[in-house]
């Protein structure tokens, strides 16, 4: 038997395949489930798979932060999405399965049968590496890859409201009240972020000109965002600031 994880946030989603694998993969037994990031994590290390479900976007991160995370990958994986082909040339530069949602039962079989192949042959799991690597290059176009302290986090340009440098650190301020502390000086992360949507408005400082509400006059002056910050603009690059709304 295959013993399996379905990683999934949406309970409807979560159920269909659930009754899809056993109405038509009797191969498969499930032995857990998990809704969020942190679950998953801990559900694979705990249960320790054969194969796991995974949806891509969810609380508390990704399914490729939650591959970055884990200590050891021993397991084979099959990606459930609704994602965009830009996603899915990276899931296939790791060697991996995906389902596009919603899933049809005939690319379930089919995709549980080459796993099923796989674990008989002993075949290698997923190149964790170049799955991340490649993830990162299709994506750069609108996401921010982040090495962290437990991989990588990546984040859509459009989710990150603030950049604040804090010595050889940056934190990184996103939706959610998310915070992102990573090893890097503030100039090497402007870089990599478009022009045309980040400003940086004192050395300190990158924002995110599509999350301001207001602009508060002074020496420099201030701009206010909208996660309720208050960002100072050096007298030095106020010029360049306000010309970008003039």
């Amino acid at each position: 038997m295959i013993q399996t994880i379905i990683v999934e946030d949406e309970e409807n989603s979560k159920d269909i395949l659930t009754s899809l694998l056993g109405k038509h993969c009797n191969q498969v037994t499930i032995a857990g489930y998990a809704a969020d990031a942190d679950e998953a994590v801990e559900k694979i290390e705990q249960l320790k798979p054969d194969l796991v479900f995974m949806d891509i976007e969810l609380p508390y991160g990704n399914a490729f932060d939650i591959l970055a995370r884990l200590k050891e990958f021993n397991f084979h994986i099959v990606f459930t999405t609704a994602y965009d082909d830009y996603i899915l040339k990276a899931i296939r530069a790791g060697a991996t399965d995906y389902l596009l949602k919603p899933i049809d039962y005939k690319e379930l079989t089919e995709a549980v049968n080459k796993i099923e192949k796989k674990i008989n042959e002993r075949q290698s799991y997923l190149n964790l590496e170049i799955l991340i690597a490649s993830f990162s290059k299709q994506i750069n176009n609108n996401t921010l890859a982040l090495p962290t302290m437990e991989g990588y986090s990546f984040i859509r340009f459009e989710d990150i409201i603030r950049i604040s440098a804090e010595g050889n650190y940056c934190k990184i301020y996103c939706l959610n009240k998310q915070v992102f502390t990573i090893s890097r000086q503030i100039h090497e992360i402007e870089s990599k972020l478009p022009s045309s949507v980040f400003c940086r408005v004192h050395n300190s400082y990158i924002i995110n000109i599509k999350h301001i509400k207001e602009y508060v006059k002074g020496r420099g002056g201030s701009v206010r965002m909208s996660d309720g910050s208050e960002v100072d603009v050096s007298n030095k690059r106020k010029d360049q600031f306000l010309e970008r709304f003039s």
